[in-house]
């Protein structure tokens, strides 16, 4: 081989390989400033995350540091809690104007309930995710973007309770096992938002039915007629 030739191809495999780090780059940095923005938006809470990594080519990667803040004037720094979890998308989606995500699966996440009297910090912020979500897609606005999560799994989840109505008390309970399918094809597509309220509608009923079906008399003192 020519030192020409080989010069070439030496240079055509640092281009490809610069470009695989670009697109990749670019699509995981993309990936976490959508979750953060849109997630602070509709909770009105700080929605963080500390790293995305997936593949430009299979669309498989994982999510890093998945934190849901508390609203102000709760006492712990975090509603929710996600460690990491897996994700599989349509990479191609992401240049249309409905993004498709073949699977999420989600293991070992932590919710933080804490009551209060006139109320508890997951109601609060599925309130605030309620009103920000659309009620209806509008098909005149063509700039927010669609979604589609083929299938949903959230497992071996923990839901910590806490109050100090009565004085401070506070109790882990396993979560109940979430699964959905087909999200954002109901009739019609759906909205991003739409389909993130959908989600947190049902991890905040979960979190909450799963403490009050413990069976545990410390939980059942902590939840009677506070978290039902």
């Amino acid at each position: 081989m020519s030192k020409t030739i080989k010069y070439t191809v030496i240079g055509l495999i640092l281009l490809l390989g610069a470009g695989f780090l670009v697109i990749t780059f670019t699509m995981d940095s993309f990936i976490r400033s959508k979750i953060e923005k849109i997630g602070s938006e509709m909770t009105g809470t700080r929605v963080t995350v500390d790293g995305v990594s997936i593949s430009p080519f299979s669309g498989e990667g994982t999510i890093t540091g998945f934190r849901v803040g508390n609203p102000e004037g709760y006492s712990t720094e975090h509603a929710m809690e996600m460690n990491d979890f897996f994700i599989r998308l349509d990479v191609k989606s992401l240049l249309s104007d409905e993004i498709i995500i073949e699977e999420i699966i989600i293991t070992g996440p932590s919710v933080y309930v804490e009551q209060k009297l006139t109320g508890n910090n997951l109601r609060t912020i599925l309130n605030s995710i309620n009103k920000a979500a659309p009620k209806e897609s509008s098909p005149d606005k063509t700039s927010d973007a669609e979604l589609l999560i083929k299938h949903f799994l959230l497992q071996d989840g923990m839901v910590n309770l806490h109050t100090s109505i009565g004085g401070e008390r506070s109790a882990w309970v396993k979560m109940s096992m979430i699964e959905l399918h087909d999200l954002g094809r109901d009739n019609k597509r759906q909205a991003v938002e739409q389909i993130v309220a959908q989600i947190a509608d049902r991890i905040i009923a979960e979190a909450l039915k799963s403490g009050a079906k413990s069976g545990t008399e410390q939980v059942k003192d902590l939840i009677e007629g506070v978290f039902k």
